[in-house]
């Protein structure tokens, strides 16, 4: 299909196809998931890493790395084969089916929505922090929080050229801060070597450390560092050249966000005064701890500030970027009829084509929920139970990954594991189940104290069920008015040539401007002329 021509006599109508747009290349899908990643954290999350578990906390960051590239390994396959929108929802629906894919899709929009919620309350702690002014009431802390999302949402309605300018921003920040102040830190202010950051931590023996305080550091690790990272597959359909792009962006992404955010991370233990004389300070400090704490004490109030000013604008663009993630799966979900207001959901603008219904959805979502914050543990609270439905999330394809190759269905794409794809993907299931229980354990030190441990458990339980019940309400009729995308009606589509790129609904491959295609109005899908069944896994 891509070597047809266009020919404005041909007798085929031209239509104007209301589906996304090709609007980011490689690079451009690499920022993107640099920015969600948001390196420059490192300093911030490191500084409480060592106060819940010692000074070698750091090293939580570094067995999590290991996971996500192994993770980053597996989704690449599944990006290569299918290059859709709403990654984690589109991939669960063709390996396991729709409910699963509905099931996957409806965690990874509630981790985001929880994630989303904390980050931007916590933005606005450090905006408090650079205006000199006292931390803020709660029902200012939310407004404000709420007004920051919002803010947020409303960079994705501007022209394509200011998002990339802030995705450019929020690299270069993280850049310039992560390596900056940590060459400086580490160059000019160490207190000790790394002998001493990388052994046991205090007088805990290493096996209690590794069964305790390791956990512990692990599950916090858990809840802020390198999400996003599987952002370009969430625009897939977005990026041209997915199927190679997408793999080569995430893992590029992942391994430069983690050296940076270790780096950071490794920068702090190695500058940071005795753990135990500043655990109480850095567990409540509400200015992303090592801000207040460690920079400002080696490096003064000026240094700590302009970290603080590089980390906002870093976080300010990853809760954009994390909209872009939530809205697309919303579109994917509402294109394959599985939402209340399905028709309303699925329609994008006439020029950037960018779902605006579901970005308006997942931005009324972001605005509502700091309302439930009414303290700083609140909001740790809510970052920490957005790990389990994110880690849930990304193994439900996993799981259906294995069982396609055990049955003997998988057909690789331009990215390929080849005999280490099996072995590769259940260590990568494993562990993901092992991040999940890890960040739902009823911690303390994490959580608080009573009932309030029990939280993010009972969270994921509350968002489980609520997931089942909008599920029987999505499948009614044994989902009879959903798309059967292997028996397809073609007598229901209309006959076009296409106004611009798209992607084929069934084999997922990119037709191009004037290429013969089968437009389905109602479902905003377009099918190439040459698909036929035997395409659907």
């Amino acid at each position: 299909m891509s070597g047809s021509t266009f020919d404005v006599s041909d007798a085929l109508p031209l239509k104007d196809v209301r589906t996304l747009r090709h609007g980011f290349g490689a690079r451009g899908a690499t920022g993107v998931s640099l920015t969600a990643i948001r390196p420059i954290v490192g300093f911030g999350g490191t500084a409480l890493l060592i106060s819940y578990a010692g000074l070698n906390a750091w090293t939580a960051l570094v067995a999590l790395l290991a996971v996500l590239l192994l993770v980053a390994a597996v989704f690449g396959t599944l990006a290569s084969r299918w290059p859709v929108e709403g990654s984690v929802q589109g991939w669960a629906r063709r390996l396991v089916g729709a409910r699963a894919g509905f099931f996957a899709g409806w965690l990874y929009l509630c981790s985001y929505a929880l994630f989303m919620a904390s980050l931007a309350y916590f933005d606005v702690q450090r905006i408090f922090y650079l205006l000199g002014l006292q931390s803020p009431s709660i029902l200012l802390a939310n407004s404000a929080t709420a007004l920051v999302v919002l803010l947020a949402t409303l960079v994705n309605f501007l022209p394509r050229a200011w998002g990339l300018a802030l995705v450019v921003a929020a690299v270069v920040a993280s850049l310039i801060g992560c390596v900056g102040y940590s060459v400086v830190l580490i160059a000019g202010h160490s207190s000790r070597g790394l002998a001493d950051v990388i052994g046991q931590s205090g007088s805990q023996p290493g096996s209690e450390w590794l069964t305790g305080s390791f956990l512990v550091a692990l599950a916090w690790a858990s809840a802020f560092a390198f999400r996003g990272f599987e952002l370009p597959a969430d625009i897939s359909e977005e990026i041209r050249d997915a199927r190679r792009a997408v793999p080569r962006a995430m893992f590029t992404s992942l391994i430069v966000g983690g050296a940076l955010t270790i780096l950071a991370g490794l920068s702090i233990a190695l500058v940071v005064p005795a753990a135990s004389a500043e655990t109480a300070d850095l567990a409540s400090n509400p200015y992303a701890a090592s801000v207040g704490t460690t920079v400002e004490a080696v490096l003064g109030v000026g240094a700590a500030k302009l970290q603080a000013l590089l980390i906002v604008i870093a976080t300010f663009a990853a809760v954009s970027v994390f909209q872009i993630a939530a809205s697309r799966t919303v579109w994917t979900m509402a294109r394959d009829r599985e939402l209340p207001a399905s028709a309303w959901l699925v329609r994008v603008t006439d020029t950037r084509r960018i779902p605006r219904n579901a970005l308006i959805v997942a931005g009324m979502i972001g605005v509502i929920l700091p309302f439930v914050i009414d303290n700083v543990k609140t909001a740790y609270i809510l970052q920490g139970a957005s790990v389990a439905p994110l880690m849930l999330a990304f193994l439900i394809p996993l799981v259906g990954r294995l069982t396609s190759r055990a049955r003997s269905t998988w057909r690789s794409g331009p990215f390929s594991l080849g005999a280490w794809a099996a072995p590769l993907t259940a260590v990568a299931a494993l562990a993901l189940f092992g991040l999940a229980v890890n960040s739902l354990w009823p911690r303390e030190i994490l959580y608080g104290t009573g009932s309030a441990k029990w939280i993010p458990a009972v969270l994921l339980v509350v968002l489980a069920a609520a997931g089942l019940l909008l599920m029987v309400w999505a499948f009614r009729g044994n989902g009879v008015h959903l798309p059967n995308r292997s028996n397809v009606n073609r007598e229901s589509f209309e006959h076009i040539l296409l106004a611009h790129t798209s992607t084929c609904s069934l084999c997922d491959h990119q037709a191009f401007r004037g290429d013969e295609v089968l437009w389905n109005p109602e479902a905003f899908e377009t099918i190439c002329i040459i698909c036929d069944v035997d395409v659907v896994a």
